[in-house]
């Protein structure tokens, strides 16, 4: 964690420098939190949004559009939110051939700083805006607790199908301290969850360290193991943060949807 970028102060890169990369190992985190072995039939992606994507053509004319990438949650390493803002501002000033140059250029060092395959796509506009999902931030919470408590989530005798969301969640940086937004989805098929307690587990989360995707893992372990789903999918869509958003899912099903749509805070 020492080397990491977060936290200390960073010069703006001049050049190109794909050294500014940073990974983080995936099972070392899940150790440390105790999910590393409670999560052997999870599938998932994490999903990354920068929408400051800028980079020279070969008239030095500066082109600008959004980076969307993705990599399997079972990958060995996840990317360092701040080394991979470094890393993307180290392209500002330099010249490519055109987007599938550049394109060419962000697989072969990203995938090489987290070791795994990786899914990259380049597009002049955001994403489309979707919510389906109810909203559970009406339901009448009682108290909340200070630290992550799993021990409220409830669940009812009848078995149903619902998709849930709460816009309250919150964390902090497990470095940094910083506050963390995010909306949370929640899909299941099983006992029905009882929408208060759920919503009362959401918010112990409020000054909870940890990262974004250790956080999902968390939730996604919890329900499983208070709820007893037949089926589960959760879905953080992080509000930026230097111009990035982190969309992690985690699921029980290997046919999960992968498409990541924006939340309208997004």
């Amino acid at each position: 964690m020492n080397e990491l970028p977060l936290g200390k102060p960073s010069d703006y890169p001049k050049s190109y420098d794909p050294n500014l990369l940073i990974s983080i190992n995936r099972f070392d985190i899940r150790k440390q939190t105790g999910l590393d072995t409670l999560l052997t039939n999870m599938h998932g992606i994490d999903a990354w949004t920068s929408y400051e994507l800028s980079w020279l053509d070969l008239n030095s004319i500066p082109k600008n559009e959004i980076l969307y990438l993705t990599y399997d949650s079972s990958s060995k390493k996840f990317i360092e939110s701040k080394s991979l803002k470094l890393y993307l501002n180290s392209l500002n000033n330099c010249k490519f051939i055109n987007k599938e140059d550049l394109l060419k250029t962000l697989q072969e060092d990203i995938g090489s700083c987290i070791q795994s395959n990786i899914t990259i796509e380049i597009l002049p506009t955001p994403k489309s805006i979707e919510d389906s999902s109810l909203c559970i931030d009406d339901s009448i919470v009682q108290s909340v607790s200070k630290k992550v408590n799993s021990l409220v989530l409830q669940t009812k005798e009848m078995t149903l199908e619902e998709n849930l969301s709460s816009r309250l969640f919150r964390s902090l940086c497990p470095i940094t301290s910083q506050p963390d937004w995010a909306t949370i989805t929640i899909y299941y098929k099983g006992p029905q969850i009882v929408h208060e307690t759920l919503l009362s587990y959401l918010l112990s989360y409020r000054n909870h360290q940890g990262f974004h995707e250790d956080c999902v893992e968390r939730i996604f372990s919890d329900i499983l193991k208070r709820c007893f789903p037949e089926s589960l999918t959760v879905r953080a869509n992080f509000l930026r943060r230097g111009g990035i958003e982190i969309n992690p899912i985690r699921s029980t099903s290997i046919e999960f949807e992968k498409e990541i749509f924006r939340s309208d805070r997004q």
